[in-house]
């Protein structure tokens, strides 16, 4: 599969399914299934909801939370981390971005240069 925008209103189920925001993507009728994550003994409705519940405002603090609440989903959904491996796992992921649209997101980017697939890309091979 080519490269894709990793974000809650991508048309292709592994786009929205990938991003933390999956119930803002179930809501746009973009995801059919719910991908609840489970994170130091509490379950949450979603990534994001996770992220916003234990994020401190500093860039790495925030990317290391961010990819041990990956590495959970990934673990707790591995119809995922199947679906990046057949798209050919870190090498698809470097090709793919994270754009929302967030005017000065320090999450979004293309490939690397996204914050946000430096983290699922970290938590991608963590889990592997």
């Amino acid at each position: 599969m080519k490269e894709i925008n990793i974000w809650s209103g991508c048309s292709i189920g592994i786009g929205a399914a990938l991003t933390n925001p999956t119930e803002l993507a179930f809501r746009k009728g973009k995801l059919k299934n719910h991908y609840p994550v489970e994170f130091n003994g509490k379950v949450f409705r979603d990534a994001e909801a996770a992220y916003q519940n234990h994020k401190f405002g500093h860039l790495q603090q925030d990317m290391t939370i961010m990819t041990e609440i990956i590495v959970a989903k990934l673990q707790q959904h591995p119809r995922l981390l199947k679906t990046i491996a057949k798209y050919g796992g870190v090498a698809w992921l470097e090709q793919c971005n994270h754009i929302v649209g967030v005017r000065g997101s320090r999450w979004e980017g293309l490939g690397r240069k996204s914050n946000f697939i430096q983290c699922l890309i970290s938590a991608y091979i963590l889990v592997c």
